[in-house]
């Protein structure tokens, strides 16, 4: 029989049989004293970076709905089409009538150009006096007559041509098109019914990137904005994590809580990020400062209590130390920890941790020690 004691130290006591157990190969990283910035856990959730009812423009019939829940769609993809029969026959009676007026407008051309011949042979015979001023006045008017006219119907040509351009955009809008990259969540209309200008197709969320909204209390206010930009988000529901691309702070803070928001933009192009997912970040809360560091992976949690393995050597022989250690917080794969039993440069177990007792005999693979800029990026191994 094998019996294991444990002291209040962590120290054991072990049967024979387990003395002469082949050691446990363990892989170990020096604790470091490093200068890091202090941190604090914030939670919150996913947001879409743009949603909404894709709407209707224009009155109609619908024709057809082009996409379902669930389904992807690029910018100016079509989503719906309303019949369009109404505005296409207006549209073909303002092109005759434009085409009329047009007409109209070279007659009115060749009419001033002969009321202006008209007005120069009277000068020159009033001149001569050989017609009277009442004639020559008669000719003075005909050609502002002619001017007014020419004037009149070119201002009405512009008016149809604003108002075929007006039924070309009601046109254009029959065919409801995606305003952004995004996914359908819900469907709201079908083929056959009849829809009104602002009532919505779909609803669509955009895809790429997504916003992590963090609860953040007020007195974190001037430190946050100041020092977390690039920040690892823990997506608790996959357990993967996403670094920021930027962050943004909202100037507003709620009246009851007392907690403002932090926004981080994250690229999610694999689509595995969807709005409503919980998320946890550490986020700095104040300027760097030594701290004694250990991997996160070498820190165990059970009974609500945290604890290490230092790996000691007495008479040639390393053995699993169980080392009691208080967790500060915790920046990407890197944790600050603070114990009175653990020192700068003291081995801590990151692998095979998990078999170990206290007191168990190791064979220890040491690893050089990590630095706080390369452990914000690491992920660590899952449990």
């Amino acid at each position: 029989m094998r019996i294991i004691l444990m002291t209040l130290a962590g120290l054991a006591v072990v049967s024979p049989g387990m003395a002469q157990m082949p050691p446990a190969a363990v892989r170990a990283v020096p604790a470091t004293m490093q200068t890091v910035e202090p941190h604090h856990r914030f939670t919150g959730s996913l947001k879409a970076v743009a949603r909404g009812a894709v709407a209707a423009l224009e009155d109609g019939r619908v024709l057809e709905v082009t996409v379902r829940e669930g389904a992807t769609v690029e910018k100016d993809d079509v989503i719906a089409r309303i019949d369009a029969r109404r505005l296409e026959a207006q549209k073909g009676e303002l092109e005759a009538a434009f085409g009329t007026a047009e007409a109209l407008i070279a007659q009115r051309e060749a009419e001033l150009r002969q009321a202006n011949l008209d007005m120069d042979r009277s000068a020159s015979l009033i001149r001569n006096n050989a017609i009277s001023k009442q004639q020559h006045e008669r000719s003075e008017t005909e050609l502002t007559i002619a001017q007014a006219k020419l004037s009149t119907d070119r201002r009405r040509l512009d008016e149809l041509r604003r108002k075929l351009d007006l039924v070309q955009v009601r046109l254009d809008d029959t065919e409801v098109r995606a305003p952004y990259n995004g996914q359908v969540i819900m469907r709201h209309t079908e083929p056959g019914e009849w829809i009104r200008a602002g009532e919505p197709f779909v609803t669509l969320v955009s895809t790429g990137q997504v916003e992590a909204w963090l609860e953040v209390p007020e007195r974190y206010a001037g430190t946050v904005s100041q020092h977390a930009q690039q920040v690892p988000v823990h997506i608790v529901g996959t357990d993967r994590k996403f670094v920021s691309a930027s962050a943004k702070r909202v100037h507003e803070v709620h009246p009851r809580t007392r907690m403002f928001q932090y926004v981080l933009t994250l690229d999610a192009q694999d689509a595995i990020l969807a709005p409503g997912m919980s998320v946890e970040a550490w986020l700095p809360t104040g300027p760097a400062q030594p701290s004694l560091t250990v991997p996160k992976d070498a820190i165990i949690r059970s009974a609500g209590m945290a604890y290490v393995f230092k790996a000691v050597e007495s008479e040639g022989q390393a053995t699993a130390v169980r080392t009691s250690v208080s967790v500060k917080f915790e920046t990407g794969s890197m944790a600050v920890v603070e114990s009175p039993q653990l020192a700068d440069g003291d081995l801590v177990v990151v692998e095979g941790n998990e078999r170990l007792f206290p007191g168990t005999p190791i064979a220890v693979s040491q690893e050089p020690p990590m630095n706080a800029t390369t452990a914000v990026n690491m992920p660590t191994k899952p449990r």
